[in-house]
């Protein structure tokens, strides 16, 4: 059905436009799955074009947002740091006048990078300023923790933090999440250096509070799930997995054990939370793990065996009925997902 003869049609026997739209919405979303669609459209509902424009787009918004890194290092240096000042504000006002375009046309994919872009480039237009008012960033002292710490970059991601969240409440956009939650994840670390003030020599507090922090996202992204918000948990969720599978090992200094407990977690908060990130992720640490652990000419043949024995149980699964595969088939997300049609 043809958009504009649908309203045409609903306006000669008196439906109002506003409505006559939201109803061609409702009817058609599916059916209307274009190479720029809203977040929300199934996969399988996509042509191939659209997925490969999606996928376009998306390559172009993670290049666009790499190339800050290039502008906060060799760049500065180059061409002087109030020129990189000035040019990170111009593509920020211009990708967010792009986002604001992209929002009244409907094209939620576009309206999200565009968005991304801007939250991304926060930290480049703060640290600038901070560089230009004579700002030190040379005092890490958590070197053989993670090389890049600094007290002195607190407020580039306390603003950066902020204009993340501001971005996230304006478009409404799962994608929003990544930037706010990875910012939340190196002020965690930036944070604990600065209220330190060389305080304490160890990182025992850093690791401690990077493996506190990554709990606290996780069961924040828990929270998402259960109110119905499952694609905006996503990233959330895998900042939880990045945190506490650096922080854990960290903590208790015995990498083998403590990467098996990260694995037996994280896959049975896929099961619980039906999210195969969760379960991917306990495949691949508990795969780092059991390589960690590789002794003996015995080893390779337990996990090929162990490779076959999960293959047989999931054709079992697949073929035949038990009360074990009744109650995985009947199993439900843990709430009603809410619309993406804001």
């Amino acid at each position: 059905m043809n958009r504009e003869r649908f309203l045409s049609e609903a306006d000669s026997v008196g439906i109002e436009r506003d409505r006559a739209l939201s109803l061609f919405e409702r009817l058609y979303a599916e059916e209307r799955a274009t190479e720029l669609s809203r977040d929300g459209t199934p996969f399988g509902a996509q042509t191939r074009l659209s997925r490969t424009v999606q996928i376009f787009v998306g390559l172009g918004v993670l290049l666009v947002i790499g190339a800050h890194a290039w502008w906060s290092t060799r760049g500065y240096e180059a061409i002087g740091i109030g020129i990189v000042l000035a040019l990170t504000l111009i593509w920020q006002v211009g990708f967010l006048a792009a986002a604001e375009w992209a929002r009244r046309a409907g094209h939620g994919l576009l309206e999200s990078g565009f968005a991304a872009i801007v939250a991304f480039y926060t930290p480049l237009t703060i640290y600038s300023i901070e560089r230009l008012l004579g700002a030190s960033f040379d005092d890490n002292q958590f070197a053989d923790f993670y090389p890049w710490i600094s007290g002195g970059w607190v407020f580039m991601e306390l603003g950066s933090i902020a204009a993340a969240a501001a971005l996230l409440y304006r478009y409404r956009r799962p994608f929003l999440t990544l930037p706010l939650t990875l910012f939340i994840g190196f002020l965690l670390m930036d944070a604990t250096a600065r209220l330190a003030g060389g305080g304490f020599d160890d990182d025992t507090t850093m690791k401690r509070v990077v493996l506190t922090g990554g709990i606290l996202v996780g069961l924040a992204g828990v929270a998402l799930d259960y109110l119905g918000w499952r694609r905006f948990a996503f990233w959330p969720h895998l900042t939880s997995i990045w945190l506490v599978a650096w922080g854990l090992p960290l903590c208790t200094d015995e990498h083998t054990w403590s990467l098996f407990a990260v694995a037996a977690i994280d896959l049975l908060v896929g099961v619980w939370l039906a999210r195969v990130t969760y379960l991917a992720a306990g495949g691949i640490i508990g795969w780092i793990a059991l390589s960690m652990n590789a002794h003996g000419a015995v080893f390779p043949f337990l996990l090929m065996a162990g490779g076959i024995l999960f293959i047989v149980a999931g054709i079992y699964l697949a073929r035949s009925d038990s009360p074990v595969r009744r109650w995985l088939g009947t199993r439900t997300l843990p709430a009603p997902q809410r619309d993406l049609a804001y």
